[in-house]
């Protein structure tokens, strides 16, 4: 079962557009094994609140990921720019997908789900 990891935080304004440069800067790291996908979404409301999303193919491997001696990258992007996150962790339990992107989707992440 898919997992879920919500990361969220108040970026100062004056660090915004550095912290958005840190995150684009992770996609030269090499992924942790059984990190899927991750997104860095932007609050339309508040913009000075983030949240990183990071879907896991398993809780095992989120669990490998956090038992490792480094502290996971999207906490830790935060408390660099001045920025506390709030952690959550979901289970994802069902799933929608529009049935003319599915193929798209489907090719980007392990197929063993359902």
């Amino acid at each position: 079962m898919r997992v879920l990891t919500f990361a969220k935080g108040e970026v100062p304004a004056s660090k915004i557009r550095k912290f958005e440069a840190g995150y684009a800067a992770l996609k030269k790291e090499p992924l942790p094994p059984g990190l899927e996908q991750s997104y860095l979404l932007k609050n339309t409301e508040k913009p000075e609140t983030y949240t990183i999303v990071s879907i896991w193919e398993s809780r095992e491997a989120l669990e490998k990921m956090r038992s490792s001696d480094s502290e996971p990258a999207a906490p830790a992007l935060f408390k660099k720019f001045g920025a506390t996150p709030q952690l959550e962790i979901h289970e994802a339990v069902n799933t929608i997908l529009n049935p003319s992107k599915e193929q798209r989707y489907r090719a980007t992440v392990d197929q063993g789900e359902e």
